[in-house]
């Protein structure tokens, strides 16, 4: 598998161009397999006597190489220099045939062009010694595949053009298809590009009637890029957004390479160069390991240019330069072009004139091989002359048509008869079948309706239990804020009072000289003043942390100290349960790692996954405490622990437990045990889906039964 990168001089944005060197003899078999299966097949037909010369075991390994060839080139090399061995070996010419062209697929997915005309010249003089007519065409659209990427137009365009003729009049629709995009992609370079979308849009008819979702794959990407040169990035999306999942759904290397490198250069067009840089790094990755080396050129180029933009000369160097050394070592013209294109702009950008004058000269120099007008001539004169040998070979079976018509009117006339019968005795059954399916239809069209209607009013209901579990954390949170404000207010107002008093005294002192009293006065004065300055500072501090819970979530995340995070929010919940019931009563406490680190959270999110869990746990042990209030004494426990790796925060209390039927249910959104009216099944659902944001883990372990009963709910969250 090909791919090009053009970068225009009059464009800042990368064009991708996709070119297949694929054969296609056993593609209806290979849909249906994979390499592990070709594998088990070819070792059963192994364990029969003359395996080796049996043709169906060799054409077996033939489709295993073509498989290899597209997925890891270096071992379909090895495999098939032991195959055409084994074909020469058993004189079977057209298996021969066919491995010299698989070997020179998988050259030309190295990017060893010149290496693989060798191979396919010699699976050609095979084909036609043959004269077998399927054989001959896909071999030549390979072989103008090869002088394409070696610049060659000229022969490429012949090549191609004949592979079309001899495809059409063999039947060979997938070498049809394969020819019509290689000649669109000359289209393409050429800047024809409404002809080029033409041809990828009657190659995806093709491949879309034969049910081929590989090559599907490839026309969406293709026709996808001529919109993008268009400047229709949109379009372009569009398309590569259907080739990209189908390429997923297929768990194929080579188009998920292909898709991710194309949806790159639309994402470095539009400005996205977070998407772009991902997808240009997966397209490297993936294109390194199987050793794909046009796509590995293409990725490194379009990398480069993404730091050139924003002004990274440096790392846009690096990755230019690797880009043209894999280029100069296939040849490859366009990829030079491309290359010696962009380090003339970043030898510019780095002050380097005369590197940037020796590049843009090397640049010129290959795209005028590239664009030249004798290319152009050829691929009209072409084009016309396939459309001329196409208009003939239709005359000819129209020929052939036409004298069948003649007896094909008598035998349909008869069978027209027989047909009328038959249609004018089931006509009723039929009448009645269809106003029965009718009355079906509209029946499932109103259940329809009454599912949608109810399937919003579900989704409204959700909104409103989410937003009602959300206020009914607010709620206890400001009734907690509040008990914890009041205490110190109330000390506030007392030494207020008392010092307002201390004054008068000072004052009466005063106007009757005692000095000696009015001093000690001063000192009272003095102490309860630093007492309403120590109080005030205190409801400060509650304040504080009442405006940094309640501001708007931003979803950053922040280096917390979760200890502190633990203290405040075990306080919260215990007053604002016990500011809504007087009668509450439970011991909490806390035991903290000093060692524990500050880590990176979204403190709000925590902070609400915290709470939720502590008042779980009040009111677990408020349930267990009004059942046996004699002998029971609740607690509640929040602890921390510094795990190397993750920091464990455990919520536990001595309440009655979970018990065993529905211990499986308790993160399942809207479950709950409380009684209704008194919780909305949420807020361990929302607990669960925060902690997975954050990488973590929420577990629970539960105890029924006297005495030893209670719950533990733990979570674990990755310090990176």
């Amino acid at each position: 598998m090909k791919r090009l990168l053009v970068i225009h001089p009059d464009r800042t944005k990368l064009i991708l161009l996709f070119v297949f060197a694929f054969s296609f003899l056993f593609l209806g078999t290979l849909k249906a397999q994979t390499i592990e299966s070709l594998k088990e097949e070819l070792t059963r037909l192994s364990d029969k006597p003359g395996y080796a010369e049996d043709t169906v075991y060799l054409n077996k390994a033939n489709e295993l190489g073509f498989m290899l060839a597209e997925s890891n080139p270096d071992s379909a090399i090895l495999f098939l220099d032991q195959q055409i061995l084994r074909c020469q070996e058993a004189n079977y010419k057209k298996g021969e045939s066919e491995a010299m062209k698989i070997y020179g697929n998988a050259l030309q997915n190295k990017g060893e062009f010149v290496e693989s005309i060798e191979y396919y010249t010699q699976s050609l003089t095979i084909a036609k010694s043959l004269s077998d007519e399927k054989l001959v065409p896909g071999i030549l659209n390979n072989i103008g595949l090869v002088y394409y990427n070696l610049g060659n137009y000229t022969e490429a365009l012949h090549n191609f053009f004949d592979a079309i003729k001899g495809a059409e009049t063999s039947g060979n629709l997938n070498v049809k298809a394969a020819a019509l995009n290689n000649v669109a992609l000359i289209y393409f370079e050429q800047e024809k590009f409404e002809e080029a979308k033409s041809k990828y849009k009657e190659m995806l008819s093709i491949y879309q009637g034969i049910g081929n979702q590989g090559r599907v794959i490839l026309a969406y990407n293709n026709i996808g890029d001529v919109e993008l040169k268009q400047n229709n990035p949109v379009a372009a999306l569009e398309n590569l957004k259907i080739g990209y999942a189908s390429a997923l759904d297929l768990q194929s290397p080579e188009f998920i390479e292909m898709t991710a490198r194309t949806m790159a250069d639309i994402y470095a067009a539009m400005d996205s160069t977070e998407l772009a840089e991902e997808l240009y790094r997966r397209s490297i990755a993936i294109a390194e390991e199987k050793g794909y080396g046009v796509p590995y050129s293409h990725s490194l180029i379009g990398l480069a240019e993404l730091y050139y933009k924003n002004q990274n000369f440096e790392e846009a160097s690096i990755y230019a330069n690797k880009g043209l050394e894999q280029a100069e070592k296939m040849g490859q013209t366009t990829q030079l072009r491309n290359a010696n294109e962009l380090l003339a702009k970043i030898n510019e950008g780095m002050g380097n004139y005369q590197e940037a004058l020796d590049n843009y000269k090397l640049f010129k120099l290959y795209n005028d091989s590239i664009n030249t007008s004798l290319g152009q001539r050829l691929a009209t004169s072409l084009e016309a002359e396939y459309e001329f040998s196409k208009k003939t070979l239709e005359f000819e079976k129209a020929a052939i048509r036409q004298q069948w018509l003649t007896f094909s009117a008598f035998v349909g006339l008869f069978t027209f008869l027989i047909i009328l019968f038959l249609v004018y005795r089931n006509r009723n059954r039929l009448d009645k079948a269809y106003q029965t399916l009718k009355e079906k239809n509209n029946e499932i069209k109103s259940k329809n309706e009454e599912l949608e209607n109810t399937l919003a009013q579900l989704k409204l209901i959700q909104l409103q239990l989410v937003q009602s579990e959300k206020m009914a954390s607010l709620g206890e949170l400001t009734a907690g804020i509040s008990h914890q404000l009041q205490n110190p207010l109330n000390f506030v107002n007392n030494f207020s009072e008392v010092t307002a008093e201390l004054v008068d005294e000072m004052k009466d002192g005063l106007q009757k000289g005692d000095t000696m009293t009015a001093l000690w006065v001063v000192d009272d004065v003095k102490s309860n003043l630093g007492k309403i300055n120590k109080y005030g500072h205190l409801a400060s501090g509650i304040i504080m942390n009442m405006l940094q819970h309640s501001r708007i979530n931003t979803g950053q995340k922040e280096f917390t100290d979760l200890n502190a995070l633990a203290i405040q929010y075990l306080n919260l919940s215990f007053h604002g349960i016990k500011a809504k019931d007087k009668d509450f009563v439970s011991e909490f406490n806390h035991t903290l790692d000093p060692n524990l680190k500050k880590i990176e959270i979204i403190p709000q999110d925590i902070g609400r996954v915290l709470l939720n869990l502590i008042n779980n746990a009040f009111y677990a042990v408020n349930e267990r405490l009004k059942s046996n209030p004699d002998s029971y004494h609740p607690q509640v426990n929040v602890t921390t622990k510094w795990l190397g790796d993750a920091v464990e925060i455990r919520v536990i209390d001595n309440g009655n437990g979970v018990p065993e039927p529905i211990r499986d249910k308790i993160f399942q959104p809207f479950f709950t045990t409380k009684p209704t009216g008194q919780g909305t099944g949420l807020g361990l659902s929302l607990s669960y889906d925060i902690i997975k944001a954050h990488g973590g883990e929420l577990s629970m372990i539960t105890r029924e039964g006297q005495g030893e009963s209670g719950s533990e709910f733990i979570i674990k969250l990755p310090i990176n």
